[in-house]
């Protein structure tokens, strides 16, 4: 039966919205001894997740955001060069992406689809595990945003200080402090203003942060050697090959060596090409 505004009662119960087809509908006992779960029509369903945006990203804002989220550029894959060589870490990224970030994507575009939220894959969790633990896949991706985010600014004031030959008597305690902490206070009000804003803003950023590395490219283009593309690293010394990094979690001691099959650092550098290709669903 229907209600006068334009919802359905289902067996003369309370009136639920009319919604989409194929909405699944969750029904209990009434003394009939079924209940269960059904795909009825979108008359009888109660929708649990929906949009909450109105204004939709358009295509170079979004792509340019996935791309920041799963990748962010040049920044970064050092360690893989550093552990196959230019030619295989060059392949590692054509290859890694077929086997690992294609199907990521794709899930994720099939489960955005679905659920309709912007908590993304907060709901899909909630859906299949209940509240509670969507609840903690939240909290774990704020803690995991929160941390590693945090590096950028800080990231960024060491850039500006190299460039302008500061020290830590030039710049240091309070006033790198202060300029760390603004900078992190006016990105994350940018956050706070919308999505669009947001997804506009990183095409600015995007093209500051790789427009030189495309006007270094291009120079370098005549220059480039073809004899060298083929370079392993250097064999690993005394220390198991720890001196050709300088990032500790890449060389910290684990199950598995530094160096293995074909003078490739196997777990440097499938290591960062996993970091530089995941996210897809954040």
């Amino acid at each position: 039966d229907s209600s006068e505004d334009g919802s359905v009662l289902i067996n003369n119960s309370e009136a639920r919205p009319a919604l989409e087809n194929g909405d699944l509908f969750e029904y209990e006992d009434d003394g009939t001894g079924i209940d269960g779960s059904l795909a009825i029509p979108a008359e009888i369903a109660r929708k649990k997740y929906e949009a909450k945006t109105t204004t939709p990203l358009k295509l170079w804002p979004l792509a340019v955001l996935v791309f920041y989220n799963v990748s962010g550029g040049p920044f970064g894959i050092e360690p893989t060069i550093r552990a196959a060589g230019n030619f295989y870490a060059i392949l590692g990224f054509l290859v890694a992406p077929l086997a690992f970030s294609v199907p990521e994507a794709l899930v994720t575009a099939e489960l955005g689809s679905a659920f309709r939220d912007a908590s993304g894959g907060v709901a899909w969790v909630e859906e299949a595990f209940g509240e509670r633990m969507g609840c903690v896949c939240g909290f774990l991706a704020w803690v995991s945003g929160a941390t590693d985010n945090a590096i950028y600014p800080t990231l960024f004031m060491d850039y500006v200080s190299s460039i302008a030959g500061w020290d830590e008597k030039d710049f240091g305690g309070w006033s790198r402090f202060m300029s760390v902490a603004l900078l992190t206070i006016c990105l994350g009000a940018l956050n706070f203003t919308g999505l669009e804003i947001v997804g506009k803003s990183s095409i600015v950023v995007c093209i500051i942060a790789m427009s030189p590395f495309v006007i270094l490219g291009i120079v370098a283009a005549p220059k480039v050697d073809p004899s060298r593309w083929f370079q392993l690293p250097e064999a690993p010394t005394e220390d198991g090959g720890v001196g050709l990094f300088d990032d500790d979690f890449q060389t910290s001691p684990g199950p598995l060596p530094l160096m293995a099959l074909g003078g490739i650092l196997w777990r440097p550098y499938l290591n960062n090409l996993f970091w530089n290709l995941n996210r897809f669903d954040s």
